[in-house]
């Protein structure tokens, strides 16, 4: 079995986008995803190292993570999150089990750049992110190896899942989903307007573990659309405070003067 897809996010070497293609057409992945190449696909070095697969595999370029994610329910991140305990991670088999029963063909495998690895804010938007285990003294893969370990493991399960569980929702209507959370939970004060994103970060990553599926982003839009009509023009629990311009906040009291 064979995954959807495979995002590189700003390769910058022809010879790693070349031998993807290879690996890609070795285990049956039919569609290549790269944001913001340092290297066009159909250079020519980029050809010389695929060897032939590029006539096999369709590839589009992006200049935007969320533009080449849309079409795919479930991103799989690839990373090694050293210095970031606090990100769920689960090695390839692990991986590969869950990504079967949300449905192989849904699911893109997303690589970052060969030296710098993916940006916080498109890791945050990958729903589960694998560890590849190596030797603690000697851990970086090459970009081409973590594409070849990832795709054998995916092709290496076997059969179609018979859960019943719903796909989950395209990454597209997740994007909705948290722009509206954004809005409405910032409504209703439970977002801190100074640093709104440490909360959103991890209901992104808890819907993204669960697999919300579309049905569920509609439920959830409801509960936004609700809060934001009980809400109405009632202030939140940080409406105490007004930024000062320099960002810190500044008390107020309740006819709106600043306390001295």
């Amino acid at each position: 079995m064979s995954v959807g897809g495979l995002i590189l996010v700003e390769p910058s070497l022809a010879g790693n986008i070349g031998a993807a293609y290879r690996v890609a057409a070795n285990f049956g992945v039919k569609r290549i995803d790269l944001v913001r190449p340092a290297v066009p696909a159909d250079d020519p070095d980029v050809h010389r190292w695929a060897c032939g697969a590029e006539d096999l595999i369709e590839c589009r370029q992006w200049e935007s993570f969320s533009e080449a994610t849309r079409h795919y329910h479930t991103l799989a991140a690839s990373a090694s999150a050293r210095g970031r305990s606090n990100l769920p991670v689960m090695p390839p088999g692990e991986a590969m089990k869950e990504l079967v029963n949300r449905g192989l063909d849904g699911v893109a495998l997303v690589f970052g750049n060969e030296t710098r690895g993916l940006k916080r804010e498109d890791l945050d938007r990958c729903d589960l992110v694998i560890r590849v285990p190596t030797e603690p003294g000697f851990p970086v893969l090459n970009l081409a190896q973590a594409v070849a370990i990832l795709v054998s493991t995916a092709d290496g399960e076997e059969g179609v899942s018979d859960s019943n569980v719903p796909l989950p929702a395209e990454q597209e209507l997740v994007d909705g989903l948290m722009k509206h959370l954004d809005q409405s939970l910032m409504t209703i004060g439970f977002l801190d307007p100074q640093n709104p994103d440490r909360i959103l970060r991890q209901l992104r990553r808890l819907f993204g573990r669960a697999g919300i599926s579309a049905d569920e982003v509609s439920i959830l839009r409801g509960v936004c659309r609700q809060m934001e009509w009980a809400a109405g023009a009632k202030p939140g629990r940080f409406a105490e405070t007004e930024l000062k311009p320099d960002g810190e906040a500044e008390d107020v009291d309740d006819d709106g003067q600043v306390k001295s």
